[in-house]
């Protein structure tokens, strides 16, 4: 699971723009649990991981195979939606408490008055051990997310009368895959888009 660890470490600050809001990052000159998710992103490190462990395995794949790319990601997204929606609580739970384990309070609270990009760069010593906390508390709900997720797929890749796949339309989707470099918006590079 070292790419498991590289990725929350990647993402543990994360470069995309929070939601503005009227709930204050600092109180009291502590981090708020607020101010700690608006720069750690827990949401897109959920997504992102779900996408690159979903599609990583071979059950991911098959099914899109069986669904067609269009039909396949449409489930796949709405089974991403659901799965995020019950299982973020607990992670993001996870990523504040690894936060506030290894940052000191003072740094955290600078940290969060700062963009994601700019507080990644501040508290970069810092993201193994948050990377790696992550990891050891985390790895079960990515499990179990990630199961709901591929039984969801499965379940109507099971439903496709396997004789009646237009092998045409199937390649034209793998073309459409390596040509776009994402499979369901998430990047082979990646990033998730």
């Amino acid at each position: 699971m070292t790419r498991f660890r590289s990725v929350v470490i990647a993402l543990a600050i994360g470069v995309g723009t929070a939601s503005c809001s009227r709930t204050p990052a600092i109180e009291n000159g502590h981090a708020t649990d607020y101010g700690v998710a608006k720069i750690a992103l827990p949401e897109e490190q959920l997504r992102f991981m779900l996408g690159q462990t979903v599609l990583g395995t071979m059950n991911g794949p098959m099914s899109l195979a069986a669904l067609g790319l269009d039909r396949g990601c449409d489930i796949f997204d709405k089974a991403t939606d659901h799965a995020v929606a019950s299982n973020l609580p607990q992670w993001r739970a996870n990523l504040i408490q690894a936060y506030r384990q290894h940052v000191p309070p003072a740094e955290l609270a600078e940290a969060v008055g700062k963009s994601p990009r700019a507080a990644r760069d501040q508290l970069s010593s810092y993201l193994p051990a948050i990377g790696s906390d992550m990891k050891r508390a985390s790895e079960p709900v990515l499990k179990k997310a990630s199961t709901e997720i591929l039984s969801a797929m499965f379940d109507e890749a099971s439903k496709v009368d396997r004789a009646s796949i237009d092998q045409n339309a199937r390649e034209r989707d793998l073309q459409r895959m390596k040509t776009e470099g994402k499979i369901c918006g998430v990047g082979r590079q990646g990033e998730a888009s």
